[in-house]
């Protein structure tokens, strides 16, 4: 089983990121490679379509709005991965957050490090665009937090 992580720390509260990446079922409006989403089975099956034309359908297993995060698992789709849980949370880093998305998978084959490389590229463009969707919220919906956080 592999395991990665990627953070992302962003001048803003955990409770403001949260608004935007809490939607399960809003991933498009920040991740550039998915094009379009579509929500089944009350909101818990997402089926995504990236830009290459590929998809894949995720199904929400847990959501914990008190503490800012979702679990997820891959259902299909053309990623090199099996048995793939992933988990996306946002948490209070001072007067910043910390966003983190990871997943345990494993590999199809013997590709375990194109797999891995697949996700972190996917989670890192996700999460380099979520903090430019939240810049452009600036002055709209949210404030940064610009104080200095704890030393």
């Amino acid at each position: 089983m592999t395991s990665i992580h990627v953070t992302q720390r962003l001048p803003y509260s955990a409770e403001a990121v949260w608004a935007l990446i809490g939607d399960f079922g809003g991933l498009h409006r920040w991740h550039p490679q998915v094009r379009r989403l579509d929500l089944s089975w009350e909101g818990r099956i997402r089926t995504l379509h990236y830009a290459d034309g590929s998809r894949a359908v995720e199904r929400l297993e847990a959501r914990n709005d008190a503490a800012y995060r979702y679990v997820y698992v891959l259902v299909d789709g053309s990623l090199p991965v099996q048995a793939c849980r992933s988990k996306l949370e946002a948490r209070a880093d001072g007067a910043h957050c910390l966003v983190t998305w990871s997943s345990d998978f494993d590999a199809l084959g013997d590709g375990e490090c194109e797999a891995e490389a697949a996700m972190r590229m996917i989670y890192g463009a996700g999460l380099e665009a979520l903090a430019v969707a939240l810049g452009s919220l600036e002055g709209h919906l949210l404030t940064p937090n610009l104080r200095p956080g704890p030393v």
